[in-house]
């Protein structure tokens, strides 16, 4: 059921020849890289258009022409199958997903006048109502390109040839199913985190975190929120008259939640009951009601906001090219992302979830193999953490501190199973012994049951009479080893309230 993006461009777009490049990491959907490689025909004489200046360096000498996408040498196509492209037609998902994410990028296009090469009938259009985000928090998103809504097909910009987050990290593991091994080894640039980094590399990373929780806390702002349904929706950026999205509303799509709770809620329990070690059968119960029950309330209209939706290290685009100066942050994959989402007892939770999972795999290996790894993941926590705190505007009560560890430890664990790890636990039983006598062994491997146990410890905090009283008790739980004067921010910063 592969998808002929050859033929597809050849349609959309016959003034050049393209070269496609299947990329991995992506789970939901098919994305590949289409590079312009020449004209499609000899016979095409094309007048040389100027330079425009938006066209990315390492470019070379290539120089825009015609077409409807004149202005770029790449493109990034996203086909959406009925089913996660990642897990196949066991995990069918509705191909609509597609809408929303057209919708999403479309709130942050800039205003047409700064957009070259679009139609001239939107040359006179303002800035969409979320452009002001990225300019203010320095990250960058996708421009929509193309929108073909029978095709389920989406055209985008190239943000470049840069790693994921879980890329940067993956000498700790975490790999998502599927990954090529080209993606199973760490970029050059950052060679550096299996050793001791410089006070300048730590700042880096920090300010990575910083420019990722601005612009979260303005992305979850209810500003943000009230400008999407009072002001509605952009035009389609490619001046097409048939706009499957509506105008003035934001497209939902509840099967989505469904979806979510099929796969990554349900399944929690019988996880749980993996480790009668760590809890019997009665807690493994109570847990997992209050994190079902948790995902399937309500949210009422002052904790609603706008979210990714599926906010985690492999959304997170990472540009360390300039070598010395600020690291280019980028955000992907929006086909989650809706008006009535939750915060930081959601995309936050998650999120910090992922990097609590490198930060806990990384405390097993030996501290002089992983201290650069362990100093980045602190500093971009602390970064994260600060400056969300810093800007959101929202306060919460006890119901959403709740919320957030409810959604944090279960993602934690949710990570154990679903993502790979490199367990170097020379005595762990289950990574050593033979193949062929059990398909599922008894105990469990020493790496995930301390993942499961850390993952434990935000929902026990959850349930208990006071979140906030076991805040102490959660950063301790991180390492004994770590120095004094560590930075281990975390989720439970949030429990201090927001200024």
């Amino acid at each position: 059921m592969d998808f002929d993006f050859t033929a597809y461009l050849a349609k959309l777009d016959p003034t050049y020849e393209y070269q496609i490049a299947k990329l991995a990491g992506g789970v939901v959907n098919v994305t590949v890289r289409a590079t312009k490689v020449g004209f499609a025909s000899a016979s095409v004489k094309l007048p040389i258009l100027e330079r425009h200046e938006h066209v990315k360096m390492g470019d070379g000498d290539f120089e825009p022409g015609h077409g409807p996408f004149a202005q770029h040498k790449t493109l990034i196509l996203k086909h959406a199958p009925p089913f996660i492209a990642g897990v196949g037609t066991g995990a069918p998902m509705s191909e609509e997903r597609q809408m929303i994410e057209a919708a999403a990028l479309r709130l942050f296009l800039p205003g047409s006048s700064h957009r070259k090469g679009l139609p001239s009938t939107l040359d006179e259009c303002d800035p969409a109502p979320l452009h002001r985000i990225l300019v203010e928090s320095g990250v960058v998103v996708p421009t929509l390109l193309h929108y073909d809504n029978g095709n389920h097909i989406l055209v985008l910009s190239d943000l470049g040839r840069l790693s994921d987050m879980s890329q940067i990290f993956i000498h700790l593991g975490g790999i998502t199913p599927g990954t090529s091994s080209a993606v199973l080894k760490a970029p050059t640039c950052v060679h550096r985190l299996d050793c001791p980094l410089e006070a300048l590399e730590i700042q880096n990373y920090r300010d990575t975190g910083e420019k990722l929780g601005g612009f979260f806390a303005r992305l979850h702002d209810p500003g943000t929120r009230r400008s999407i349904t009072e002001t509605g929706l952009p035009s389609s950026p490619d001046g097409g008259r048939e706009d499957p999205v509506a105008a003035h509303a934001f497209p939902s799509l509840p099967e989505l939640q469904g979806f979510v709770h099929s796969h990554a809620i349900k399944p929690l329990l019988s996880q749980l009951l993996k480790f009668p070690s760590l809890l019997d059968e009665a807690e493994a119960a109570v847990l997992f009601a209050a994190v079902e029950a948790d995902f399937l309330r309500t949210c009422p209209p002052e904790e609603q906001c706008f979210v990714l939706g599926d906010c985690w290290t492999g959304a997170v685009l990472l540009d360390f090219s300039p070598g010395i100066g600020p690291v280019g942050v980028g955000v992907i994959d929006w086909e989650f992302s809706n008006t009535t989402g939750r915060g930081v007892n959601g995309d936050v939770s998650q999120f910090l979830a992922h990097l609590e999972c490198l930060r806990v795999a990384a405390m097993t290996r030996k501290v002089q193999v992983v201290e650069g790894h362990v100093a980045a993941l602190n500093a971009i926590m602390e970064g994260f953490v600060q400056k969300y705190r810093t800007l959101q505007t929202k306060r919460f009560d006890d119901t959403i501190m709740r919320s957030a560890y409810l959604s944090h430890g279960a993602e934690i664990i949710n990570c154990a199973f679903w993502k790979m790890w490199v367990c170097e636990d020379l005595e762990c039983t289950a990574c050593t012994r033979g193949t062929g006598s059990h398909p599922e062994p008894e105990t469990q491997c020493s790496l995930v049951t301390k993942l499961v146990d850390r993952g434990l410890s935000f929902l026990r905090a959850a349930v208990s009479e006071d979140p906030y009283a076991v805040t102490g008790y959660l950063k301790q739980g991180i390492s004994t080893s770590e120095p004094d004067d560590a930075q281990v921010a975390g989720l439970y910063d949030f429990s201090r309230g927001l200024s």
